[in-house]
């Protein structure tokens, strides 16, 4: 089974410094550049993905979509990005001046126990395991699935493909490429929320944080 999971391009929430969260923001012009150069990375791959799976949110479907033109998206709501309470919308300025307090405590310890409103990481790992238990044992053993996200989500998303409770803070760039191959007969579904997982010989990493397409010239043409 091959699972390539991608970021969305960037966003007018992401070009103006805001926080998304959950809130629905669509592409910049650049997200869709980002894009056509990610579909033509896997043409040229010659990757077509048997099923297609995006958010709900706006920029990562649209992202998707223009990706795979001629396939359908099938969307899911676990895919969101985590809610970000209060710093949804907002810059770092601007929060800076609203919230000092959960800014600083942010700041330092970078979780958002401290954000009025916010996900919590609890629940943002109980989605993410959701969906890759989806992925794992709702398909067949020989499928290719692309998988449209959130930085956020998929930060958990791969800490539970790896079996840690340990979650990365990660760089993720615009339409960065994340590519699994997985055993889904070495995969144990029951492993509690936080907990260590499967056999190590379950998953191969492919592609992690891979965003080399955005560094070829693109046709403006096409």
């Amino acid at each position: 089974m091959r699972i390539v999971i991608v970021r969305h391009g960037q966003s007018v929430a992401n070009a103006q410094g805001r926080w998304q969260g959950q809130l629905d923001y669509e592409l910049s012009q650049e997200g869709e550049i980002q894009a056509e150069k990610l579909k033509q990375r896997f043409i040229t791959e010659k990757f077509a993905p048997d099923l297609i799976y995006a958010s709900p949110l706006k920029r990562a479907l649209r992202t998707a979509e223009i990706t795979f033109p001629e396939k359908k998206v099938f969307t899911i709501d676990d895919l969101k990005e985590g809610g970000a309470g209060v710093f949804e919308g907002k810059t770092m300025d601007e929060l800076r001046v609203e919230y000092p307090e959960a800014v600083a405590t942010f700041e330092r310890t970078k979780t958002f126990n401290a954000v009025p409103e916010s996900e919590s990481r609890y629940e943002l790992r109980k989605r993410a395991k959701t969906a890759v238990d989806f992925f794992i044992k709702g398909h067949n053993h020989d499928d290719e699935m692309a998988v449209f996200t959130h930085s956020g989500t998929m930060m958990f998303i791969i800490a539970v493909i790896m079996g840690t409770s340990r979650v990365w803070s990660l760089r993720i760039p615009n339409t960065s490429v994340f590519d699994f191959r997985i055993d889904p007969n070495a995969w144990d579904t029951v492993d509690p929320i936080g907990g260590m997982r499967q056999g190590a010989r379950s998953f191969e990493i492919r592609r992690f944080a891979d965003s080399t397409h955005l560094y070829m010239p693109h046709d403006l043409s096409s």
